[in-house]
């Protein structure tokens, strides 16, 4: 393992237990979201080959991003609307290659570290912010 790789796997699990426990409503249900959607693609990504689960795994990205959509529509926050349009041209994305049967490659990859990286930072905004906003009603 990398450097970059255990770096990644840290702020992956550091900044949404910091949502968790700092964020407010917000800020815990995008966190679930995320964890939600991490986790089965982790757990599918275990037992299965890419190209055997190709489907599932852009249902688990178009769901993040919906989830993501209705939780914006919600609170209308714009660090939530950062977090689906990171996750819906993610989810574009995944479904080109799996359309056109293109092999995953670095494109494929950097999207995907931009999207992660997009929604952590977003979440990471959601919970500086939430100090100062008022209590949701």
């Amino acid at each position: 393992m990398s450097a970059l790789e255990a770096v990644l796997i840290a702020l992956n699990v550091a900044i949404p237990l910091v949502a968790l426990v700092a964020g407010k409503t917000p800020e815990r249900i995008a966190c679930l979201i995320y964890l939600l959607a991490t986790g089965a693609t982790a757990v599918a990504g275990h037992f299965w080959k890419y190209w055997e689960i190709g489907n599932l795994l852009l249902t688990i990205d178009g769901l993040m991003a919906l989830s993501f959509l209705v939780l914006a529509v919600r609170y209308n926050y714009l660090w939530i609307a950062l977090m689906m349009g990171a996750m819906a041209g993610y989810f574009s994305i995944h479904a080109y290659y799996l359309a056109m049967a293109i092999p995953l490659d670095e494109i494929f990859a950097i999207s995907s570290n931009i999207a992660s990286v997009v929604v952590l930072l977003s979440l990471t905004i959601g919970v500086v912010t939430s100090r100062r906003r008022p209590a949701e009603p």
